[in-house]
């Protein structure tokens, strides 16, 4: 069972991570039909390029340490096609810190977010030390993050039944968790209507072990140590193989090159 919970850095320009997202991966943002971009800071994924190589450093970790992340990480990019280059130093698209803490709390910048992440800072930091019982699990987790993936237990279709005033006293007793991190990183997050959503995935590994303490009914969720079947198709789904998206700006040189002829410009 995985039990400690994990944050999402949440304090980034909305511009910022927008335009990070689309130079990164032009599909990160919904077209409308007639091909324009529908420009909405606040909606937008964070996936990478498909095929793209990501350099992850990991500062002055032990070379144990770092084959053993590399060994769990390497199980999402059976499915996603991505490369994950383990590089040495503190120079990477991915910046991580293995920093055990009293709270066993993680966090991580969520997908192309660690693009706009201070260079000097870790984007992810693990609370967990090599040796602890959930410690692959937490590196499924967090590289889930990596992907661009968000915490299932949010999705709108999880129907957890939630004793509000419970989960916020016990997250900030336990993890000094405020009302706003807990409302980003633990309780459902809004449907949006022009967002499509995947099945909810109870055995997703982003998924958070729920103590019943803090439902109704006495309800409650084990967490998850490995990668579901879903989460492997979404990993696949969302980075396809031999697949080629085109940058911004090539789409918008191309329809420019075919206006005159189509009668159409942007």
């Amino acid at each position: 069972m995985r039990s400690k919970p994990c944050s999402i850095i949440r304090n980034v320009d909305p511009a910022a991570s927008y335009e990070a997202a689309i130079n990164e991966r032009s599909d990160n943002v919904k077209r409308s039909s007639s091909g324009r971009s529908k420009r909405s800071v606040a909606l937008h994924s964070h996936f990478w390029e498909p095929g793209r190589t990501l350099k992850i450093a990991m500062y002055d970790a032990n070379q144990e340490t770092i084959n053993k992340v590399k060994s769990i990480a390497s199980q999402w990019t059976e499915h996603a096609n991505l490369k994950f280059e383990f590089v040495s130093g503190a120079v990477g698209d991915i910046r991580i810190k293995i920093a055990p803490s009293d709270t066993g709390v993680s966090i991580s910048q969520l997908g192309t977010d660690a693009l706009i992440h201070p260079p000097e800072e870790p984007t992810m930091t693990i609370g967990l030390a090599l040796e602890h019982a959930e410690f692959e699990g937490t590196i499924l987790h967090e590289f889930g993050h990596v992907l661009g993936l968000h915490h299932e237990h949010q999705h709108p279709d999880a129907d957890i039944p939630w004793d509000l005033e419970k989960v916020y006293a016990l997250y900030k007793d336990l993890y000094n968790f405020e009302r706003d991190r807990v409302d980003s990183d633990v309780l459902p997050l809004p449907r949006y209507s022009n967002v499509t959503y995947g099945d909810y995935d109870p055995l997703s590994i982003m998924h958070y072990n729920i103590d019943s303490r803090l439902t109704l009914n006495n309800w409650s969720h084990p967490g998850n140590l490995k990668l579901s079947e879903k989460d492997k198709a979404v990993a696949r789904k969302i980075y396809p193989q031999n697949t080629t998206f085109l940058p911004d700006i090539l789409f918008n040189l191309i329809n420019k090159i075919k206006s005159p002829f189509t009668g159409s410009s942007n």
